[in-house]
């Protein structure tokens, strides 16, 4: 019987923990490459749910700027965006620490660029 007790007990120590274990949070964007000027969105998902999350930009020439605090939604999920106009040329880097838990989420990298989308000319026959 102590046996079958200790069984359960270890059993449903487990199943809590593996329930308690989270995954990290994510965030995407959209966009690797982004003209200059225009405006990025950031996704992020897996938060703590109605609570602050703390976003971090390095610039391209390694400095950070200044923490941007974010508010998840109730479902932990956020949607953001950067105005590239204030950013310089070249590769950034983004990513989000989930204030109540302390969690970090993935890192991403863009580029700010001068290429920008050429508009497609429609052909003409005669």
């Amino acid at each position: 019987m102590r046996l079958l007790r200790l069984g359960l007990a270890l059993a449903l120590a487990a199943a809590t923990a593996a329930s308690c274990t989270q995954a990290n949070p994510q965030i995407r964007v959209s966009s690797e490459r982004i003209p200059r000027h225009w405006k990025l969105q950031v996704q992020g998902a897996g938060f703590t749910p109605g609570q602050n999350a703390s976003s971090h930009l390095r610039r391209a020439d390694g400095s950070e700027f200044p923490v941007l605090p974010i508010l998840a939604d109730a479902h932990g999920d956020f949607t953001h965006t950067i105005d590239t106009m204030i950013l310089e040329l070249g590769a950034h880097e983004l990513w989000v620490l989930d204030d109540r838990s302390g969690r970090t989420s993935n890192h991403v990298r863009f580029e700010v660029t001068f290429d920008y989308p050429s508009a497609k000319v429609p052909v003409t026959t005669r």
